[in-house]
């Protein structure tokens, strides 16, 4: 896919192909008894006439993932209706972003943590500049981060964790100061692999 707009109508054009390639094959479902449910949404803006992906520094005061990179996104409540409204809910708790204000893209796939959490990965598109509200009690800062690095993995080195008995590659990014690792940098080149190269 093109990762650089010369006008405004590729970045249109680039969302209905991300639209088209996430509704045209199945999603990886995943089914694991003992996990908390949890859902993230990947946003993707047109910044510097390329996409770019809305990433969060957490705190050092939530609960879980202290001071990491990751998508707005959480854990599912009693209240939420199903996976997507969790990721609008968390999207508009930790940054402000309103359910109106995305653009829905499509579903990505479910993922597992070794931390314990059932991930489902929902994709929207915003406007850019955003005028964000951050919850500071959650949220630290925001980084944009350019998705032609995930697409071209050109991450600066990766280290292999056992999970459950396998081996799994953990990549780790750097951009503007900011550390992408972990499950956030898994997703991303995924994504990058399965829905975005040619």
């Amino acid at each position: 896919m093109k990762m650089y707009f010369e006008k405004d109508s590729d970045f249109t054009e680039f969302k209905e192909e991300l639209r088209r390639r996430l509704a045209s094959r199945p999603n990886r479902d995943l089914e694991e008894s003992g996990l908390k449910h949890s859902a993230v949404m990947m946003l993707i803006m047109n910044k510097d006439n390329a996409p770019h992906v809305l990433l969060t520094r957490r705190t050092d005061t939530v609960s879980t993932h202290k001071g990491q990179v990751a998508f707005p996104g959480g854990g599912m409540d009693d209240h939420d209706d199903d996976y997507r409204a969790v990721a609008y809910r968390e999207t508009w708790e930790e940054v402000g972003i309103s359910r109106e204000n995305i653009e829905y893209l499509g579903r990505f796939d479910d993922y597992i943590s070794i931390s314990g959490f059932h991930v489902t990965c929902f994709v929207g598109a915003i406007e850019y500049p955003y005028e964000y509200r951050l919850n500071n009690s959650e949220t630290e800062s925001i980084l944009n981060a350019p998705l032609a690095m995930f697409v071209d993995q050109k991450f600066e080195r990766y280290e292999i964790y056992n999970y459950k008995g396998n081996d799994y590659r953990v990549f780790f990014y750097y951009h503007e100061g900011y550390e992408i690792w972990g499950l956030t940098a898994r997703i991303l080149t995924d994504f990058g692999e399965k829905i975005c190269r040619d």
